[in-house]
């Protein structure tokens, strides 16, 4: 596989856990096999940006489940809601090459878009462009406090947490590790979950936009997506739309239909079968998404 990561992925949800365990595929990431165990609904409460671990011993239990039920497990990657983090795309004049330095940067400039104290927030970021005078970096946060205490309980058990991403960003990986993205045209991105709804635009394989939203139930999915697409027409000028990818488990019917209308370009449907080899039958369809967003742990 692509990258040097464990080959069991989890993917933590405030309601779920499933482990994922993948071995060397012919040609893609082969599932081996997936779990999916309940998560009580005492274990997380709300906070800001990311949910708080109210309850440790209720967030343990699972942990230590899949655990007992999985055999060997020691090291893993994990996988949260993109609703968890904060994704975003800043511009700095000058970043500096020492790491450090680049860091505090980073942290001076996220100060004035976030609610909270940059040392409240565990920070990753990447230079996605640079050119005369401006860098454009992707950031992404979290509360390190629940990040935190989700390592120290995996720790626990003896599980080491060796990466911590959205999964709505390892979709796209493993999207764009079937796709030919040398072209310079907009592509956009759609990860729809029962109570959160993903954007992402990406010029060619640059992102350019990122947005994710929970669900409260106020407006439906089709909603969401009218008013996607009226914000990035009112802020994205010149954005040409040349293909759009969807993903989710359970989506509604028409909802292809609905995109193509807003966007004016075809839809694909992301389907796991399209990046996974092994079985995925019927009984993994409730996981489809989660298992592609597994899988492209290895492929970016």
């Amino acid at each position: 596989m692509a990258r040097a990561f464990p080959t069991d992925v989890i993917v933590l949800d405030t309601d779920s856990l499933i482990l994922a365990r993948f071995g060397e595929g012919r040609k893609r990431p082969q599932l081996l096999n997936a779990k999916k165990i309940r998560v009580p609904s005492e274990a997380f409460s709300p906070g800001p940006i990311t949910p708080v671990v109210s309850s440790q011993t209720s967030l343990g239990e699972p942990i230590k489940r899949i655990r007992m039920e999985t055999g060997k497990l020691d090291q893993i990657s994990l996988l949260l809601p993109d609703s968890w983090f904060r994704m975003n795309l800043l511009d700095v004049a000058a970043l500096p090459e020492n790491p450090s330095e680049a860091a505090e940067v980073v942290s001076w400039t996220l100060k004035r878009t976030l609610p909270l104290k940059p040392e409240e927030l565990r920070t990753a970021f990447e230079v996605i462009s640079r050119s005369e005078g401006n860098v454009r970096v992707l950031v992404v946060s979290a509360l390190e406090a629940t990040l935190a205490t989700i390592e120290r309980l995996f720790a626990a058990e003896g599980i080491n947490v060796v990466l911590i991403e959205p999964t709505g960003i390892n979709i796209w990986n493993a999207v764009i590790s079937r796709e030919t993205m040398d072209s310079s045209g907009d592509r956009i991105f759609f990860y729809a979950r029962d109570h959160e709804f993903t954007t992402a635009i990406f010029r060619g394989s640059t992102p350019v936009f990122f947005r994710s939203r929970s669900l409260n139930g106020e407006r439906t999915l089709e909603q969401e997506i009218r008013l996607s697409a009226s914000y990035i027409r009112g802020n994205l000028k010149g954005t040409t739309v040349e293909s759009c990818y969807l993903a989710g488990n359970r989506l509604t019917p028409g909802l292809g239909e609905v995109i193509t209308r807003e966007f004016g370009a075809p839809v694909r449907n992301v389907a796991a079968r399209d990046i996974v080899e092994g079985n995925l039958g019927s009984e993994l369809s409730s996981i489809e998404a989660e298992l592609t967003a597994c899988a492209g742990v290895f492929t970016s």
